[in-house]
């Protein structure tokens, strides 16, 4: 029987398939990784650091500059603080004010503000001192920015496993349409072994078996698929690892893909390891209930 009922399950569409499903999901899981650890940076750095933009056009503007600094100096949390004179505010927008990195030249009608990079602790209030030290400072905390990019990383996180889910299901409906063809072409022999009295559970158990192998299988060929682009994620994650034996090109040895790959968060290699177990669990159950539904309907 295991030679009749199941040939059609050798064929190379169903491997093919999970392949393919496997590859979708592996991307949304890689590329929802790469969102996420870019904003948990920006949200870890964002926690604990301001910036002040003061007008160089103000009355005393130098003067009251300084005394700005002594107030956040005094306060109790604050870490840090960093003056970015005009001239430095002005060479690290040099390449979008189309000035030559390194001049010192001004632009015309342009006055530039000078700007304070403040460092403190969690919970400091700077709102209060810096208006009333400085009312034409302009205070932007960048907790602000990580608060959006922690809503933004919520909202692509619940997007990427809604994309696993519909990719999941299209694999059970198509797993189940290409089992069942497989069945039907095969429905003489099916139908002579169940006259024999076979039962229905023994017939979809072996079905199914070869359905979750080929999934399994598939789902192994998928992942060597990703590879490529998994590795290119991590490569271009190595700047913010913090590490310097990591590559910065992409690698072209096992060594050097094994080294590459190692700075993936463990979470999404244990996703992507898992994959393949899903698919073909995902396989037997499928196989398992359309065979059974199909044969309950066997006269």
């Amino acid at each position: 029987m295991s030679r009749r009922v199941s040939p059609g399950l050798r064929s190379g569409s169903l491997p093919l398939l999970v392949a393919l499903m496997t590859l979708l999901a592996g991307l949304a899981l890689a590329g929802l990784t790469g969102i996420q650890a870019l904003a948990e940076g920006w949200s870890r750095a964002a926690h604990s650091a301001a910036t002040i933009e003061i007008p160089t056009d103000i009355p005393n503007a130098s003067d009251r500059t300084n005394a700005l600094i002594q107030a956040l100096k005094a306060m109790n949390g604050v870490t840090n603080i960093q003056k970015l004179s005009t001239d430095k505010v002005q060479e690290l927008l040099s390449p979008w004010l189309g000035q030559p990195v390194g001049s010192h030249k001004g632009l015309p009608g342009l006055s530039l503000p000078e700007v304070l990079i403040v460092a403190h602790t969690p919970g400091t209030d700077l709102t209060t001192t810096v208006h009333d030290t400085l009312p034409e400072a302009v205070l932007q905390e960048d907790l602000q920015w990580g608060q959006r990019l922690e809503r933004l990383g919520t909202s692509l996180t619940g997007c990427a496993w809604l994309a696993v889910t519909l990719i999941a299901a299209i694999a059970a409906l198509s797993i189940g349409m290409t089992v069942r063809r497989s069945v039907a072409a095969q429905k003489r022999a099916v139908e002579i072994v169940h006259a024999l009295g076979a039962a229905d559970l023994t017939i979809s158990s072996h079905i199914a078996g070869r359905a979750a192998l080929l999934s399994f299988l598939g789902g192994i060929a998928g992942l060597v698929l990703l590879t490529p682009l998994t590795t290119s994620l991590a490569t271009t994650l190595s700047p913010f690892a913090h590490q310097s034996a990591l590559p910065t090109a992409f690698p072209t040895t096992l060594d050097g893909w094994w080294t590459t790959l190692r700075i993936l968060p463990s979470s999404l290699l244990k996703e992507l390891g898992a994959l393949p177990f899903i698919a073909a669990c995902l396989g037997w159950l499928t196989a398992q209930g359309v065979v059974l539904v199909w044969l309950r309907r066997l006269p």
